[in-house]
């Protein structure tokens, strides 16, 4: 049976699911099968010291600016700045004079990391960091700027990888066999084919796209769309490694070569597909009869 759990908010929309004051719900865990819960802050937020027991959390700051206290340091975080707070580590967050726009994902999102009950240590300070704008996490290789990697697999028990993302050309239509691609758009506009339909998200709007259904992405804005791009479970950075490895066969003229990319992402449960007549060729997808 095909996984309808596709959406797409409204900049300023949130899902049926109770939230503080201060934020919009863009997933719950239910929408993600577990893996993270995406809460969108907006205005002034007030964080007394608080620990949680099974989720780590992150923070991805789009405007304005927040403060987080951790082991009696201030974290002073502006936009394009993003903090990992792991598990058991106390911390506080506040902002500190203007309202803030930021991401806040928690994750697992519904449920426990497998030896949180057996009485060990929570706090794995070692995993917490701060990156400043433009900072990527490091990686088997160096990336672009286009692709910033800030949060690996690797940092997050395998449950998300989160990357700041320049959609600078058409991505041809291909499916995700394993992770959900989860895309919160920073600026522009992006374009999406799913499900017979072309979507656009503007500004501030928030897609889930389900493993295993196909769907392509391109540029719908000049300059290109920014964006925020999550994939449950992780590991699309070591996909966009690859693909930078070997750019020179997978891309030509501007353009994605679908076998070409098959050979270095099918390893990593993703596959592309060439369709004459589809958005590959014409720009549009052509609506299903």
């Amino acid at each position: 049976m095909p996984d309808n759990r596709f959406f797409l908010l409204p900049a300023d929309g949130s899902r049926p699911a109770p939230a503080p004051s201060w934020a919009m719900v863009k997933a719950t865990a239910e929408d993600t099968q577990g893996r993270f819960t995406l809460l969108e802050v907006h205005g002034e937020v007030e964080l007394p010291e608080h620990v949680h027991d099974v989720a780590d959390e992150f923070v991805y700051v789009i405007d304005g600016g927040l403060d987080v206290d951790i082991h009696r340091t201030t974290h002073h975080l502006t936009a394009g700045m993003c903090l990992m707070v792991p598990r058991g580590v106390p911390h506080a967050i506040r902002t500190p004079v203007a309202p803030a726009r930021a991401l806040h994902l928690l994750s697992p999102g519904a449920a426990r990391i497998e030896g949180d009950a057996t009485g060990e240590e929570w706090g794995e300070v070692d995993r917490g960091y701060v990156l400043a704008r433009g900072e990527a996490r490091p990686g088997r290789i160096p990336v672009p700027p286009a692709f910033s990697v800030k949060a690996r697999a690797a940092d997050t028990g395998g449950l998300f990888s989160l990357l700041e993302v320049t959609v600078a050309q058409p991505i041809p239509r291909h499916t995700h066999h394993v992770a959900d691609e989860c895309v919160y758009v920073l600026d522009g506009a992006l374009e999406i084919d799913f499900g017979g339909r072309t979507h656009t998200a503007g500004k501030g709007q928030f897609v889930l796209l389900p493993h295993g259904q196909p769907h392509a992405l391109r540029p719908g804005s000049a300059p290109p769309p920014r964006v925020v791009q999550i994939s449950a479970p992780g590991g699309w950075e070591h996909v966009v490694e690859a693909l930078i490895e070997h750019r020179t066969e997978v891309s030509k003229a501007g353009r994605f070569d679908p076998a070409a990319l098959n050979r270095y992402t099918r390893p990593h449960h993703v596959t592309y597909v060439a369709e004459a007549g589809s958005a590959l060729t014409t720009g549009r997808e052509r609506p299903r009869r």
